[in-house]
């Protein structure tokens, strides 16, 4: 039988595969001095994005090369922050996440995701960043006179 996963547990399984990837990605990396000088050893602190937000980061993730926590404020957005080691880990991510859609703050060793992602620009007024959009997959349209999509 054919189940289809609800929204939200496709972006779920997307984030928690694309953080492996980003997980793997760092830990081939030596943190030996970059062009600019020496490159930081830990993520930065989700906490700084979460003063900026008005919320208190739950640290979901604390490993070397990155740093997962979410918040939700009282006006009932939910956030979703990253914070990374070293740059190219964070483009690792990103070039994962991508694949799957949705719409990422990113700053230098950062990224953050919002529900709804109308909060996004507001944010960036306070941290700074960018705001990136990925590219959703969809199922393929349906044959004419096949069953809709997921049945038989």
């Amino acid at each position: 039988m054919d189940r289809k996963l609800p929204a939200r547990a496709r972006r779920t399984g997307a984030a928690a595969g694309a953080l492996a990837a980003a997980l793997l990605y760092g830990s081939c990396s030596t943190g030996t001095a970059g062009p600019a000088g020496p490159v930081s050893a830990r993520p930065g602190p989700l906490q700084e994005i979460a003063d900026a937000i008005g919320c208190t980061a739950a640290v979901s993730v604390d490993a070397d090369e990155v740093r997962q926590g979410e918040c939700r404020t009282g006006q009932g957005t939910s956030y979703r922050m990253l914070t990374f080691a070293r740059p190219d880990g964070r483009q690792a991510w990103l070039t994962e996440a991508r694949a799957y859609g949705g719409t990422y703050l990113v700053g230098e060793r950062w990224v953050v995701t919002a529900h709804p992602e109308s909060a996004l620009p507001g944010l960036r007024d306070r941290l700074g960043g960018t705001i990136e959009s990925g590219t959703a997959h969809a199922p393929p349209p349906p044959t004419p006179g096949a069953p809709p999509h997921g049945h038989s």
